[in-house]
């Protein structure tokens, strides 16, 4: 007995050695934050002060030195992060994970991401590429400087080393932030297989368009919101729906296809067509409405999540050049926040920039025709390096419209296990603006952090090319306003809503809208601008911008709030100060449940006994879709069944999934289909009972209770809805069962789709939040400088920092971190000190 507990004494002895041992190994990765440090590139000492909350203040000389010493912090904080989101961009995944991203890698190479990001380079304009290039040399002299131990863990674990920075490796980041902001091209797919699925008629009832008198950014006025078709639901669902819903889906075979690898990529490559929770909102206001006389702005964009986390907070000061706010690490400058005149926020126009071209070939799959012609295919070789395996080669077939996006979903869906297996996807030619060789939105930013007034601001922005944005400005002299740059195509003919006909010609992009005839507003006569994904312009404005816009509950509520109506915890005042918009950021309430309820409601005659409580809690609530509230679980559980229920013995389960996510166009259709009880899609057409709408809505709701009561048990007192509603924040290993709880994070929130704080549910992995306002900025231009920023999860990417989540739960209650400018603040409780010298 006495040979064997000193034999598990020894055990424990050697585990606890070992263990302790890897922790002092894997604390070197940690930056230095204090002390000197000699260094090449730069011309004057760079002193890079952390503050009390851990945010970079970097000290420079001249503009030059500034950008190498954030190119330095972030090589320092985020080097795994910004060397994972290169390898997606230039689909070099494979190099490192091996076989199981081959196809993300051939879908990215296809597309060619890495390609564009070159071209771009190429084109960027000489003023510029000095700027690009100091901020290389600043992750550069990082990387030299550190190797094995000294580097982030998951290269360790992985056993590689980075490669040096380069410009393209900066572009290409912008090249994939347009891509989760774009996703035009799914509803282009969804369309055509609600088509095949139900016919063109009831295709359009299933995505009713905006309200030609709904709430537009430049009028500030408008309807409902409610959709302008009939409210009445028609047409059939028998067995020829059936036999369309049996023909090939483009929207699986998408799906299929980029549905494996690594979860995080998938997400990522997934995430701009599964939900509509990639928007923001924004808002500004002029002194008018202040306390401080002076314009008070609000942003909070809403883009994945993930870990580390997207966005990375820091503050240059060189001189003149006196910038701060939200960063996207791997870029060289501030994307969101203010300089010492002016400040700006964005939110996602969803302008319609990509196109789907179905292409004719011939038969040797080298030529394919245009106007009646054959026209050869440009063939581009890469080769694509995986770990472990030989290389594979690819040949991307490239028309006049774009590469064939086809062939790497094919390719994709042929080597995949699923059975059975997607048809495989006629030629498909993908057109988008980001793929252009001319793109100046890297150069436009720059400019944008030296813009010193509206003038200069505007201009900036007349390079700027893709994802379009909406722009709102305020600056210290009183002004406020607005702009929608980008390149958005004008079109030969047809409006981009589903794939055309490459051959024909008809569908060409022709240019763009013009920068002046954009949407724009300067020191408008309501003294607020709001901007919430909703409708740019009026529906009578001259060009064709897109037609996903978001329902406008989150631009509504901000509206109502800016124009004097009172919510929980906000005065009756139309004199703003910065913790009113705090209040407003943190705002819960469902404009969308105060809409679609009270018609869920006139359909509950169905609804069983088991049921009626759960109707009860709902009759009792305010709307306020709160994190303790039973309620908004119930509502949101219901409304989640609404379109299974209604359309998902037509569709099938594919596409049912591509089309419950579409939350604006669900909502609609579902208040338009139950203005009546006899709607036939309310009937089960696998049945041969006749069903009522007031049969479907309440199989919806038991359902939706029945999932609530595996989830939180029966006792309905004690449901909450931040019990079932997480935001989640994946780490990019977090496939590795064992790394998930030291890497990944997750944390039970409020809000809803529809809310100012918002709260999107992932269709496919219900309640779920994969979309969060992972960076949020309310900035004062009086002279008090009351502005707050804050990033959802932490400016460290080393887990074992305590940096890596500690603004999570204030993330969760909306509470900011001071947005400090002054030299004297910052250093008060400055957490390290590091100088930087030649």
């Amino acid at each position: 007995m006495r040979l064997l507990l000193k034999a598990i004494a020894a055990i424990i002895l050697l585990v606890a050695i070992v263990t302790a041992g890897g922790y002092a190994y894997l604390r070197r990765s940690l930056p230095q934050i204090d002390g000197t440090t000699t260094i090449a590139g730069i011309s004057a000492p760079i002193d890079i002060v952390r503050d009390a909350d851990a945010i970079p203040h970097i000290f420079a000389a001249n503009k030059l030195d500034g950008l190498f010493g954030l190119g330095y912090v972030h090589a320092q904080d985020r080097l795994w992060e910004m060397e994972f989101q290169r390898r997606i961009g230039f689909g070099r995944l494979s190099e490192v994970l091996g076989a199981a991203t081959l196809p993300q890698d051939r879908f990215l190479r296809t597309v060619g991401f890495g390609r564009a990001a070159r071209a771009a380079w190429a084109s960027t304009p000489e003023w510029a590429k000095p700027q690009v290039n100091a901020y290389v040399a600043g992750v550069n002299a990082f990387i030299s400087s550190h190797h094995g131990s000294a580097l982030p863990p998951e290269f360790s674990l992985l056993r590689f080393e980075p490669e040096p920075w380069t410009g393209p490796d900066v572009v290409v980041w912008v090249k994939m932030m347009a891509w989760d902001l774009s996703g035009n091209y799914s509803f282009e797919l969804l369309r055509h297989d609600l088509i095949k699925a139900v016919g063109e008629e009831r295709m359009h009832q299933l995505m009713p368009p905006y309200a030609e008198d709904g709430l537009s950014i430049l009028t500030g006025s408008g309807g409902s919101g409610r959709s302008s078709r009939s409210g009445r639901s028609g047409g059939s669902k028998g067995p020829e729906a059936v036999a369309r819903r049996l023909q090939p889906s483009v929207t699986e075979a998408f799906s299929s296809a980029l549905s494996t690898g690594d979860p995080a990529v998938r997400d990522f490559l997934m995430g701009g067509a599964r939900s509509e929770g990639l928007g923001s909102n924004n808002w500004v206001v002029d002194g008018t409405l202040t306390a401080s006389g002076k314009p008070l702005l609000a942003n909070d964009p809403h883009l994945g999540t993930r870990l580390p986390s997207t966005w990375y907070l820091a503050h240059i000061s060189a001189g003149d050049f006196d910038v701060i706010g939200g960063t996207f690490p791997g870029t060289p400058a501030i994307a969101l926040g203010r300089n010492r005149f002016i400040a700006w926020g964005a939110t996602n126009v969803a302008a319609d920039v990509e196109d789907l071209y179905r292409e004719r070939l011939d038969d040797s799959g080298t030529h394919y025709e245009f106007r009646g012609a054959q026209e050869p295919i440009t063939v581009i070789p890469e080769t694509i390096v995986v770990k472990g395996v030989a290389p594979v080669k690819l040949n991307v077939r490239v028309t006049r419209h774009g590469p064939l996006v086809s062939d790497a979903i094919n390719a994709n869906n042929a080597e995949s296990t699923t059975n059975p297996k997607p048809q495989p996807l006629e030629p498909l030619a993908f057109r988008w603006t980001a793929l252009d060789p001319d793109d100046g939105t890297l150069a436009a930013f720059l400019k944008v952090n030296e813009a010193r007034n509206w003038a200069e601001f505007t201009d900036a922005l007349k390079g700027y090319v893709t994802p379009s944005q909406n722009f709102v400005y305020a600056d210290v002299e009183g002004h406020i306003g607005y702009y929608a740059p980008g390149h958005i195509p004008l079109r030969a003919s047809g409006d981009g809503t589903r794939p055309a006909d490459g051959w024909t010609g008809d569908a060409e992009w022709s240019g763009w809208v013009p920068f002046d005839a954009l949407p724009h507003t300067f020191d408008p006569p309501e003294h607020f601008i709001v901007t919430a994904n909703h409708r740019p312009a009026p529906s009578t404005y001259a060009y064709h911008l897109g037609l996903e816009w978001t329902e406008p509950y989150r631009a509504q509520r901000i509206t109502d709030l800016l124009a004097g109506s009172t919510g929980p915890g906000l005065q009756a005042t139309r004199r703003f100060a910065p913790d009113d918009f705090a209040r407003m950021q943190a705002d819960t309430v469902s404009l969308h449940a105060k809409a679609l309820l009270p018609v869920l409601m006139t359909h509950t005659r169905a609804v069983g006994p088991r049921e009626q409580p759960a109707l009860d809690v709902l009759r009792a609530w305010n709307f306020d879709a709160t994190g303790d509230s039973a309620a908004t679980a119930i509502f949101q559980a219901w409304f989640l069944q609404l379109a299974p229920a209604l359309v998902g013995d037509t569709l099938g389960p594919m596409v049912t999934e591509a089309y419950q996510g579409k939350f604006s166009f669900v909502s609609r259709f579902i208040a338009n289909t139950l203005a009546s009880n006899d709607s036939p899609w309310c009937d089960d057409v696998t049945t041969t009972r006749r069903d009522t709408c007031d049969d479907a809505v309440a199989g919806a709701l038991i359902k939706g209770v029945d999932d609530l009561r595996r989830r939180m048990g029966d006792d309905m007192a004690r449901w909450r809805w931040d019990t079932v509603h997480l935001a989640v924040f994946p780490h990019a290993l977090d496939s590795v069962a064992a790394l998930r709880p030291l890497l990944s994070r997750s944390v039970g929130i409020g809000g809803d789709w529809s809310t100012v704080n918002v709260g999107v549910t992932a269709a496919d992995h219900p309640y779920e939040v994969h979309t969060v306002p992972g960076y949020r900025e309310i900035i004062d231009l009086s002279n008090t400088n009351d502005s707050r920023f804050l990033d959802a999860v932490g400016e460290s990417g080393h887990f074992l920092s305590k940096h890596y989540d500690d603004f999570l739960s204030d993330w969760r209650a909306v509470k900011h971190r001071k947005m400090r400018m002054d030299r004297t603040d910052i250093e008060r409780g400055a957490l390290g000190r590091l100088r930087l010298t030649p």
